[in-house]
């Protein structure tokens, strides 16, 4: 289905509307009036341009809209899926790939003179959120959230557009977000989409090369530094030690926004003897903050780099556009629509054009003036919702204290950046515990990790006046807690492991099954939502001797990558056979054997 806009056509209507009643005078029955345009949500998330049309993935509506930069029109719009989530474009050809996160497809198209017509798409993988070409645009890579997995599709032409074939699937231990391919076209890195993991792929050899923990989350930018030589990166940076007081956060010192740059020597570097499996740790390379006291940048997005070398980046959080050529020097602001997320520049790089998400709008930069000169509307919005307003707000960090942090934040897409933080939840100070997922936090009551919280409006009225001290930002209401309630109960739980990689039902799940039952793990974690209300002693204790928790839920369990209240665990594994869960805290209790802890973790991979 195509919707198309066009200037002209625009100009005639209104003329014709104009004599229309001089030629009809006569005429007392009217034409019945044209349908009006459905109002919807698009929610531009991605942005790409071939030649002189620009392209945007409309998230939640599903369709892709093209932009004529030379006319400054919108020329046609195209439905495609589900919910798009990622595109990418060929130089020398006319295609276009696209990314459906809702149906799990990749979606190749053509794009002729500002119009999109697609081809069969091709199954992906579960929730598949990014999509890049390689340099010889032979090759395409998929990075797919909830399964984990990589899968690099190799490009066979058509007449007239390509035709994707599966050529290889790569697990990787996080939840995969941004590719970048490296100018070598030898080098594929993919960053963690809630934490700090980079893994980087050897794409002649299609196999998984290194994986490095940088201590980090939210890794919402990459591209090739100025010099040639670093990958740069946006990202951010909690303090686990640094309790969310007003001071602390005031100077940035809870959580700091930052550009990292990695060399590519150290980034690309091999040994024969790696294990790929092994997860580097890397704690320095060279960063440059963004924002400051009192005029803080939250949530930095994309990032992109002209041929002039000068550096743009969304500040998604508070709303902005920022950008410098020297990246030690305060970075120039420009307001944008509500949470800019992609980047593009048209042919001559005379013009930057930001998608911003919640507002359906492309705003247009013009270098030369140095100020966004157009914002167009992708179409009439809806009326929204709590909920929709909810949405908006959950990534707005302008209601934490001088707009340093949102809830997504810590909560990247409503889920965890895994990390531990002292919101002082439990009354005490230097005691960080580990920040849950909000996935299904609608039916998880209570909330907190000591269960202090029964309704879900107090822990939000909480967040926002404790963790991030936004109790003087205009945005904190009464409606505004409502709104972020409504929002979050409408988070399902994340996808079981197992789920995601269509794995069968085997008989160690059937085995693990009746292990989970007869240890009565369903004591805390009773079925169907996998908690309880109470607070349980399972051993362990924080700093201050605490040791009734309140049990987290297990669906969505596989989807994490540490565990108990300090993540003082790893793996699963480490759960049970390096912890004892649940044997300790039981004196008559017997360790599970490592046959039961296979059977009983394939057993938690589906739920």
């Amino acid at each position: 289905m195509e919707r198309t806009y066009s200037l002209a056509s625009s100009l005639a209507r209104a003329a014709c509307l104009f004599l229309l009643p001089l030629l009809m005078t006569s005429v007392q029955a009217a034409e019945p009036p044209e349908p009006e345009e459905d109002l919807t949500l698009r929610r531009p998330v991605d942005l790409a341009r071939h030649a002189q049309w620009i392209i945007s993935a409309n998230h939640l509506e599903g369709s892709v809209s093209v932009i004529d930069s030379e006319r400054h029109t919108f020329l046609s719009e195209t439905k495609l899926g589900g919910q798009l989530r990622s595109l990418a474009t060929m130089k020398n050809r006319n295609v276009l790939l696209v990314v459906d996160e809702q149906n799990h497809r990749l979606i190749p198209c053509n794009i002729v003179q500002g119009h999109v017509s697609s081809w069969k798409p091709v199954t992906t993988a579960h929730s598949p959120i990014h999509v890049v070409i390689d340099h010889t645009e032979q090759l395409a890579s998929v990075s797919c959230l909830w399964a984990r997995q990589v899968q690099l599709f190799d490009l066979q032409p058509t007449d007239e557009a390509v035709h994707p074939v599966l050529a290889t699937t790569i697990d990787l231990p996080f939840n995969p977000g941004l590719q970048w391919i490296a100018p070598d076209n030898q080098h594929l890195v993919v960053a963690d989409h809630h934490g700090g993991h980079l893994a980087v792929i050897n794409l002649p050899l299609r196999r998984l090369q290194r994986i490095y923990q940088l201590g980090i989350h939210n890794i919402r930018g990459l591209t090739l530094g100025p010099d040639g030589e670093h990958l740069m990166l946006t990202h951010q940076l909690l303090n686990d030690l640094a309790a969310t007081e007003r001071q602390r956060v005031f100077w940035g010192t809870v959580l700091e926004n930052l550009v990292r740059a990695i060399p590519l020597k150290d980034l690309f570097q091999t040994d024969e003897d790696d294990d790929p499996s092994a997860v580097v740790r890397i704690a320095h390379w060279l960063q440059y903050p963004l924002g400051a006291p009192g005029n803080a940048a939250g949530d930095p997005g994309e990032i992109l780099i002209t041929g002039d070398q000068e550096v743009y980046i969304c500040f998604s959080g508070t709303s902005q556009l920022a950008h410098e050529r020297d990246m030690l020097k305060q970075l120039q602001r420009h307001q944008t629509g509500r949470r800019p997320t992609a980047l593009v520049v048209n042919e001559d790089e005379s013009r930057v054009y930001i998608a911003n998400y919640f507002d359906d709008s492309i705003s247009v930069f013009d270098r030369r003036k140095n100020r966004i000169v157009e914002t167009l509307s992708l179409g009439k919005m809806r009326p929204q919702t709590a909920a929709d307003q909810g949405h908006a707000l959950f990534f707005d960090s302008r209601l934490s204290l001088d707009g340093w942090y949102s809830c997504h934040s810590c909560h990247p897409d409503g889920h965890s950046n895994g990390l531990l933080n002292e919101n002082m939840s439990d009354f005490q100070i230097d005691s960080p515990k580990r920040i849950l997922s909000l996935l299904g936090t609608g039916q998880f009551a209570p909330w907190a990790w000591i269960g202090n919280r029964t309704d879900l409006r107090s822990q939000v009225n909480k967040s926002i006046h404790v963790t991030m001290q936004g109790g003087q930002s205009q945005l904190a209401s009464e409606a505004t807690e409502k709104a972020l309630v409504a929002y979050l109960q409408t988070l399902a739980p994340a996808p079981a492991l197992s789920v995601a990689r269509k794995e069968s039902q085997t008989e160690s799940v059937l085995r693990g099954r009746i292990i989970f039952r007869e240890r009565q793990c369903s004591e805390c974690h009773t079925p169907p939502t996998y908690t309880a209300a109470g607070k349980f002693d399972v051993g362990i204790h924080d700093e201050y001797g605490l040791q009734e928790f309140n049990p987290p839920s297990l669906l969505g369990v596989s989807q994490r990558n540490r565990f108990f209240h300090d993540n003082r665990a790893v793996s699963l594994e480490e759960v049970f056979s390096k912890f004892f869960h649940p044997h300790t805290g039981q004196p008559n209790g017997t360790p599970l054997t490592p046959g039961q802890i296979s059977d009983l973790i394939a057993f938690l991979r589906t739920l």
